[in-house]
């Protein structure tokens, strides 16, 4: 046999252009939407995904997983719709889980988790990156950035987040906020969740590891699954490469994600142990990762 037929497939994918990615602006936990651009980017990794399946004979994905941010979620929804797949969505709170019935033909199960949230970009959430780089001169700005333990000052979440009541806005210096966690995530409150006022890239690897051990791989295992779909942020997805490529610290500073270009990790069938990973569509994603890098250095996309 093949070592092709041999592996399971996960495809990452971050997320399609938001409208904050789209004005240059750290989003983290903020709820921005897809722009039409990041509607059309995901139509295409739908037709990419679609593509390599077919030419692998392999199935579409049957199970799926996004983050608890709304620009993940969108995402799924738009290349599912692009395959003639219908999605159940179902939130998952803690990092266990064990999977509910017999996968349906033309259905993906799609588990929603805050732990495949992008990293919580502290004080610096809601502010344009230009400003931030002009703040904090390149080199803080690129250690907190890129370096695997760099985190942004914490906030008073009072302030950034949205309030039930009498809230004060753009009036408290903050553009954009993220939703209220109280109503938002309420059922990772209810089990005692800690979630973060800021996080490096360890942070993130931190939350994200027991969920890709206890719910991810275990899945695909008892559901034999050749393929699986992971929707994240920029800061998830190289977090779980770290994880399953086992990428050094150091190294991980140069890994860098682009918006909707599908990343097919292998792993052996067997073990999950790391076979190799590579693009759909690598041409594009070396240019649009390149800028990605640059994000602060330039004007906005």
């Amino acid at each position: 046999m093949t070592i092709e037929s041999n592996t399971f497939k996960l495809i990452l994918l971050r997320h399609g252009q938001s409208e904050l990615n789209h004005e240059n602006i750290f989003c983290g936990w903020i709820d921005a939407g897809l722009t039409q651009k990041g509607k059309d980017q995901a139509k295409n990794a739908a037709n990419l995904i679609i593509d390599y399946c077919q030419t692998h004979s392999i199935p579409l994905p049957q199970v799926g997983y996004i983050s608890r941010l709304v620009r993940t979620r969108q995402t799924m929804e738009v290349i599912l719709a692009e395959m003639n797949l219908k999605g159940s969505y179902e939130v998952v709170s803690g990092s266990n889980y064990e999977p509910k019935g017999q996968l349906k033909q033309g259905y993906t199960s799609v588990l929603e988790t805050w732990r495949l949230n992008e990293r919580h970009y502290g004080s610096w959430q809601g502010k344009r990156k230009p400003d931030v780089l002009k703040e904090y001169g390149e080199d803080q700005y690129m250690y907190i950035r890129r370096d695997y333990e760099g985190k942004p000052p914490h906030v008073d979440l009072n302030r950034e987040m949205l309030q039930e009541v009498n809230d004060q806005g753009s009036s408290t210096g903050y553009d954009f906020k993220e939703p209220n966690r109280h109503l938002k995530y309420n059922i990772e409150e209810q089990i005692g969740e800690e979630l973060p006022a800021s996080e490096s890239l360890k942070d993130v690897v931190q939350r994200l590891e027991p969920f890709i051990r206890n719910v991810v791989i275990p899945t695909s295992q008892k559901n034999n699954l050749d393929s699986s779909l992971i929707i994240g942020h920029g800061s998830s997805v190289r977090s779980i490469l770290k994880i399953l490529q086992g990428i050094s610290d150091e190294d991980i500073k140069s890994v860098d994600i682009a918006n909707a270009t599908p990343l097919v990790v292998e792993l052996d069938k067997q073990n999950f142990t790391f076979v190799r990973r590579y693009y759909l569509d690598p041409e594009k994603a070396k240019i649009d990762a390149e800028k990605v890098r640059r994000e602060g250095f330039q004007s906005n996309p």
